[in-house]
């Protein structure tokens, strides 16, 4: 831990730190949300273009469709299991920050009783 002169140093310290990784989430989770919302429109716009083109039913569009359909869906699993490392990891800091606070409110009772002797 660094040393902070007052708990206030600390506490912002550990502020900032939360928001940065609240950040991080969010913008991870936004980032999915666009991702979706692109691909969910491009499968719309090639499934109208196969029924337009009258190949919407012919087994290699449908197999080369599910495929995309597929990487696609893998790709959105992955990036919640990372979103999901980055929730834990928030965790771990919050519980790293109680700890990093009671350790410095301590010391400075340490302190006080030791000019109090």
């Amino acid at each position: 831990m660094t040393d902070y002169r007052t708990l206030g140093e600390l506490e912002q310290a550990h502020d900032d730190a939360i928001r940065t990784a609240r950040e991080r989430v969010q913008q991870a989770e936004d980032y999915v949300t666009n991702y979706r919302m692109q691909m969910n429109r491009m499968q719309e716009d090639f499934y109208t273009l196969a029924t337009q083109q009258g190949v919407v039913h012919d087994p290699e569009f449908r197999e080369e469709f599910q495929r995309v359909s597929d990487g696609f869906e893998e790709n959105v699993h992955e990036a919640a299991r990372v979103i999901a490392g980055f929730e834990e990891e928030l965790d771990e800091l919050s519980a790293q920050h109680t700890r990093e606070r009671e350790d410095f409110l301590q010391n400075r009772r340490d302190d006080n009783d030791d000019r109090q002797r």
